[in-house]
């Protein structure tokens, strides 16, 4: 899947003004029929660039552009209206408005800025949607509540169906701003939870109380206001995660204080069977992908049920891995919007890809996406024969991952599109998924989620589990700035291969159902969709080598 920087800062800084201009479909752009009406859109780009802090922002205020320059850049794509009074930078316009199909590349930074214009600093989020956000979960809500003694208890529809709700009522004196967003502190938010929350919310409830070391923060609360009912709430959850000690200094410290209590559990009947995925003091994010494999593990086997086998020719898997190379590279690279063909894919397998005596080769990202995959292919087969031959898989997918990251841009490295420091680690910046609604882990936390994720497939017993999770909560997290749609199928695959399953690809005319299922299960936590494609393409042939590309543009699909 596509992922997007920060549009404005890709376009304005990785770019020229001339490059912009050159790449907008010209029947878009009636002030660019000539060179000499190029100009005024030249100095409308300029002007974005300088208010936008040289694109650092995509988000801005109608009234911070002068109305000719906006007017221009609204005529010819690349500013877009929000609300009224507010726009959204667009660094490629075309058929597609950014607000529509990439609204969540938009939302945070919008109501980041529009709070903080309108509120100043007195406002916070709900505590509901504080326990989101502290726990990590950066999907756009439906309805985001916010609180503010000078809101008007309106609402404020936005695009996608999306809208906000101003909730005239004092902000907690623990609000504070955690990346742009004013919430209310972890325990402050538990306690004021509406009951029907902590079931709705389970994972994120779940993982910000996990976070939580003992009981003497939120006693506090507790104890300042005489909440007996939430009290006895809180006791229960704790109990219900199995925090015994931590739910009877609850009760006991209400019962000191002259309060009668009574417990119950506020989680579903799940919350007991997750109480394992919880270890106290971690970080949320580091909760959230132990609850989320915990939850789909059972629903997951349920549909993908074929039954694992064992590898008698481990020479003979190889080869068959060998004979897909071809149509799994065709498909997987179309699947994330490249122009590849088989005969691109044999030239760089035969080695007879070279950019210094053609130029096509440096054609550009297409080949080079093409010569990196393979080289991640053959270090991940180098992986999968480990595997087969009895190497314990987890720690060396922990080990190995970064490493077929390496491999897969190495080619852009060498052609000077990509720094080599870019190669080291993990993203340091935030990520988004055009037409999605899930927001992958925020940077902070990429670390704890992975080692969350891998402690898993350590834990897991059930190849089929590992081979069905392992890549979504990969991609989920999505860890690095590209590739990570394509390195979530190569650990399908290796883990597949310990369940002695046969390499699968697949198909890039399935694209939509592929990415619809992973929308499924990041949005609903709804995994069985995508296990029913998995167990479908694992029982099938793969797909034909290609004849010819089948990636139609994006603006096409």
């Amino acid at each position: 899947m596509k992922t997007l920087q920060s549009p404005i800062k890709k376009a304005l800084q990785s770019h020229d003004i001339k490059t912009l201009q050159s790449s907008r479909p010209q029947r878009n752009i009636k002030e660019m029929a000539t060179p000499e009406k190029a100009n005024p859109l030249a100095r409308s780009l300029e002007e974005l660039k300088s208010i936008t802090a040289d694109g650092r922002s995509t988000v801005l205020k109608s009234t911070n552009i002068s109305r000719v320059h906006r007017e221009r850049l609204i005529a010819n794509g690349f500013l877009e209206e929000i609300v009224k009074g507010w726009l959204a930078v667009n660094s490629r316009p075309g058929t597609r408005r950014r607000v529509d199909d990439a609204w969540s590349t938009v939302f945070w930074e919008f109501v980041e800025s529009y709070l903080n214009d309108r509120f100043g600093s007195d406002w916070s989020l709900s505590p509901e949607g504080t326990v989101s956000f502290l726990s990590g979960q950066r999907s756009v809500p439906t309805q985001l509540v916010v609180r503010s003694p000078s809101a008007g208890n309106e609402v404020l529809n936005l695009p996608g169906g999306t809208s906000i709700f101003f909730h005239r009522t004092p902000v907690p004196e623990s609000a504070s701003y955690v990346d742009g967003m004013r919430v209310m502190s972890a325990e402050d938010a538990l306690c004021n939870l509406a009951p029907n929350s902590w079931r709705s919310l389970e994972t994120d409830v779940v993982s910000v109380l996990g976070s939580i070391r003992g009981s003497s923060s939120m006693l506090r609360n507790l104890l300042s206001e005489g909440r007996s009912v939430i009290a006895g709430r809180i006791a229960g959850a704790l109990r219900t995660l199995g925090r015994t000690k931590d739910a009877e200094d609850v009760v006991s410290a209400m019962h000191s204080a002259g309060y009668a209590i009574r417990e119950e559990n506020p989680f579903t009947e799940n919350a007991a069977l997750q109480a394992a995925a919880v270890k106290v003091g971690v970080h949320p994010a580091a909760t959230r992908i132990k609850l989320l494999w915990a939850k789909m593990r059972d629903d997951g086997l349920k549909v993908f049920d074929l039954e694992c086998r064992k590898i008698s020719d481990n020479t003979a898997y190889m080869e068959s891995v060998d004979e897909r190379y071809v149509s799994d590279a065709y498909n997987s690279l179309s699947i994330e919007g490249y122009y590849v063909s088989e005969e691109l894919i044999e030239r760089v397998r035969s080695d007879s890809w070279n950019p210094d005596s053609n130029a096509d080769d440096w054609d550009r990202r297409n080949a080079l996406a093409a010569r990196g995959y393979w080289l991640a292919f053959n270090a991940v087969k180098d992986d999968v024969y480990k595997i087969i031959s009895g190497a314990a898989s987890a720690p060396l997918l922990w080990q190995r991952h970064q490493e077929w990251f390496r491999q897969m841009f190495a080619p852009s490295v060498t052609a000077g599109l990509l720094k080599p420091h870019e190669l080291a680690g993990y993203r340091g910046h935030p990520i988004y998924l055009r037409g999605s609604k899930h927001v992958p882990t925020p940077h902070g936390s990429i670390p704890d989620a992975l080692d969350s994720l891998f402690a898993c497939v350590s834990e897991e017993s059930d190849p089929r589990v590992k081979a069905l999770l392992t890549p979504f909560l990969f991609t989920y997290i999505h860890p690095f700035h590209d590739g990570n749609g394509r390195i979530g199928r190569f650990l399908m695959n290796a883990l597949l291969a310990e369940g002695g399953f046969l390499w699968t690809i697949v198909p890039y005319e399935r694209r939509k159902e592929y990415l619809a299922c992973l929308e499924s299960a990041s949005q609903q936590e709804d995994i069985q969709p995508l296990a029913t494609l998995l167990r479908e393409l694992v029982s099938s042939p793969p797909p034909p080598r290609p004849t010819e590309t089948a990636y139609v543009p994006w603006g096409k699909q």
